[in-house]
Formats: C-alpha cells, structure tokens, sequence
C-alpha cells in the first residue's frame, strides 16, 4: 500500500484497518534518542538473512548457511519474530512507538487495543470486540513494516529490493546474483562517501539553515517526511537558481531550461 503525498506531508496519525500511526517528529526523535530510532530502522527493513547473518553473527551465520535455499525462502520474519524473543520485544517496542494505540503480544499475535491503560500487564488486560481495533500477524506484517517505512523515508523503488523472484533457468539466476553483490558494493560504497553529509543530524541542520520558514528552533515540530521533503525541495531550488542565471546570462538555444523544476512533483515520478 503506497500512501500517497498528501497523507505524509500532513502530521495528522494515518488511520488503517487494523489502527492509528503517528507520524513522528523531529522532537519525538529526540526523546527516543538518535541512535535507538536508527536502530528501529534497520528492524523495519530487516530479514531473516539480515538477522541471521549479521545481527546474531555469533551463531546464526553458522546456521543460515547449513539451509538449503528452499529453507532460508520458507523462513519468514514472523518466524524470527515468534522463535527470537529479544526480537519480538524488540518489535513490540517498535510498534509501540509508531502506534496511537497500545500494542501487546497475546497467543502469537500483535493486537493494537484502543485503551488509556499502560500499567496493566499485557496478560492481565481485559479485552474485548469493542478495544481490540486490529491485529498484526504473520499475513499483514510485511504491509506495516512497508507504511512504517514510507513513514521513515526508508522505502525503497529498487526492484533488487523486492523478494529474490523465480528465475527461469540458471543463467538469470547468476545474473541476478551477480546484479545483487554489485548493488550491495555500490550501496556500501555510497553510504560510505555520503554517510557525514546524508546523516539525519546534517540535514536537520542544513534545512534549518536554508529554508526560510524553518529555523533550528521550529524545525523540531516537523516530521521526518516534511523533513526529506522540505531538504529536496530546497535543493531543486538552488538548481532552478543555477540554470535561471546561467540561460540569463548565456541563452537557452537548446531549449533546455525547465522553469518548473523548483516545483516538481518527485513523489508522484511526475515528469
């Protein structure tokens, strides 16, 4: 489910079927602290060969690589979720923060119950039709990790992001695989060059700084989407800047300027 442009620049909670998400701000960041939120990014995008290879080192790598293929495709993450219980609280955690409701795990299910009660223990809450708004199982798991991610700005269009597909013989298969490791060493490259200028801190600060309606102060009340979108706009800006001096100075005999590139609808892959 791909929300669209209006539902993330508003700072309203987006109601689902199933319950409430906040959208957090800058502020709200804060109070959960820089390090514990990047933390709940890398859950919201992990797998079960993330987990196993990289978050549990120690044994899981070990354990991933005696599976055969069809194995590691049958594990899901909700099978982590039920066998792992650092990262099934882990999860509730996580969804506690996002969801305006409260969160509980009860009979290998994460129910969102509309309820003011935060002390009563998770086993010890009455429930009933009328507080229990909806339910996180092993079917819609992947769709709320996809909002909380949109939510995030971590959503990714990269079909090589997509679950490993079904390939018709082994050739498209290599490929694939030799496709994946080389965006792999990209992706670890580019983080690499971009991570000081990319980090949420600098683009904080940098927004602040060049918008003209923002400042360090007010800038907390943002959410992170108005956050990205403010930091994009302002740089199509500054281009639309650019090319306006230079066909004022030079001409534009090819025709190239673009006078709406300061408003351009990103989002939307307008043309």
């Amino acid at each position: 489910m791909k929300l669209d442009y209006f539902t993330l620049l508003c700072p309203e909670p987006i109601s689902l079927s199933i319950g409430t998400i906040r959208q957090p701000t800058l502020r709200d960041i804060g109070k959960l602290t820089y390090p514990k939120f990047g933390m709940y990014q890398v859950y919201l995008k992990l797998t079960p060969r993330d987990y196993y290879m990289y978050l549990n080192r120690s044994q899981g790598e070990l354990y991933w690589d005696i599976l055969q293929e069809e194995q590691q495709k049958e594990i899901t993450l909700y099978d982590v979720i039920l066998i792992e219980k650092p990262i099934l609280y882990t999860y509730l955690e996580i969804f506690n923060f996002f969801f305006v409701e409260r969160v509980i795990f009860r009979d290998n299910l994460f129910l969102i119950v509309d309820t003011d009660d935060y002390d009563t223990l998770p086993e010890d809450l009455e429930l009933n039709n009328q507080n229990v708004k909806g339910m996180i199982n092993p079917m819609t798991l992947a769709d709320v990790l996809d909002i909380l991610q949109q939510v995030c700005c971590i959503k990714s269009n990269d079909p090589l992001d997509d679950p490993k597909p079904k390939f018709k013989n082994e050739k498209a298969r290599r490929l694939y695989e030799r496709m994946l490791k080389a965006k792999e060493k990209e992706n670890k490259r580019k983080a690499q060059k971009d991570f000081y200028n990319m980090s949420l801190p600098n683009i904080i600060s940098a927004t602040a700084a060049k918008n003209p309606g923002l400042n360090i102060i007010n800038i907390w009340d943002a959410t992170l989407f108005q956050l990205y979108d403010q930091f994009e706009k302002a740089q199509n800006d500054d281009a639309h800047y650019m090319n306006s001096v230079r066909v004022a100075v030079w001409g534009d005999e090819k025709n190239q300027f673009d006078p709406s590139l300061w408003y351009k609808n990103n989002f939307d892959k307008q043309v």
